[in-house]
């Protein structure tokens, strides 16, 4: 039971406990969560500091367009997992429900409520991963993995990670070399729906810069959406872009995804 809050610190189990107090006023039938299986009547929306941030700084799209991004029902109360990473627990449920042994899938730069998750599923071998944070399984710098052999991988999680590294390209080359031939990839980076241009301009070097072109004093980068597949097409890897067409549109809304949600799944290319 102690596994399954591995990643968690002393804050993590503070907020744990005001969800659960809170959780009451959540709960009905009109949702459900496919991270933690809560039932609810509504999610929480996004916290108030994230969109005044980009509107102080100016923020050069509309809030609208962030792909893959729920405003009004971004938190699952019950587990705290965001919208976009219901998403991706649509995707790896799906994938857990065909049975096969001693899989194993790493979760760079984890979330909480989806490596808490994944570590109660008995049927593979779950490793969170950062080069920074010290109570994950191993620390890794993503741009060079020799702790991970080729070809060892059966799935990884790279969610918003990449636009915070100044070498993206190694880093995907990286991910490719790790991933088995079989095996897939979540890879989810910020994305403007529209724009298919990447900014990455070096004269974009302060926080308040970076806010308003990046949406985040941390991004080296906006990626726009068509060079961010082409880069991941150019390490090898076939890119499937799968949104409500693919999943459902009732899935969509009893999982509290937006209608603009989009999964990018990675695999290896067969000519490769």
């Amino acid at each position: 039971m102690l596994e399954k809050y591995r990643d968690y610190k002393l804050k993590d189990f503070k907020k744990l406990l005001v969800r659960k107090l809170k959780l009451p006023l959540y709960l009905g039938s009109q949702h459900d969560c496919p991270t933690c299986g809560a039932h609810l009547k509504k999610f929480k929306p996004m916290w108030k500091s994230f969109p005044r941030k980009l509107k102080e700084h100016g923020f050069v799209y509309p809030l609208e367009q962030f792909e893959t991004l729920n405003w009004d029902a971004f938190l699952c109360p019950s587990c705290d997992c965001s919208d976009r990473e219901r998403l991706y627990a649509l995707y790896i449920r799906d994938w857990l429900a065909k049975p096969a042994k001693n899989r194993v899938i790493i979760d760079f730069a984890p979330s909480l409520a989806i490596s808490s998750w994944l570590r109660t599923e008995k049927s593979i071998s779950y490793k969170s991963a950062d080069l920074y944070r010290p109570n994950v399984d191993d620390k890794v710098d993503i741009t060079d993995m020799p702790k991970y052999e080729d070809n060892s991988v059966d799935a990884f999680i790279c969610s918003h990670v990449l636009e915070h590294i100044t070498n993206d390209r190694a880093a995907m080359k990286e991910l490719y070399r790790i991933l088995k031939p079989d095996g897939f990839g979540i890879v989810m980076v910020p994305l403007i729906v529209g724009v298919d241009e990447t900014n990455e301009d070096s004269s974009v070097d302060s926080d308040a810069l970076r806010w308003k072109y990046f949406a985040q004093c941390d991004h080296v980068r906006l990626y726009g959406k068509a060079d961010f597949i082409n880069r991941l097409r150019d390490v090898g890897f076939n890119v499937e872009i799968l949104d409500k067409n693919y999943f459902g549109v009732d899935k969509f809304h009893r999982y509290g995804i937006g209608d603009n949600a989009v999964l990018y799944v990675v695999r290896k290319s067969a000519a490769l």
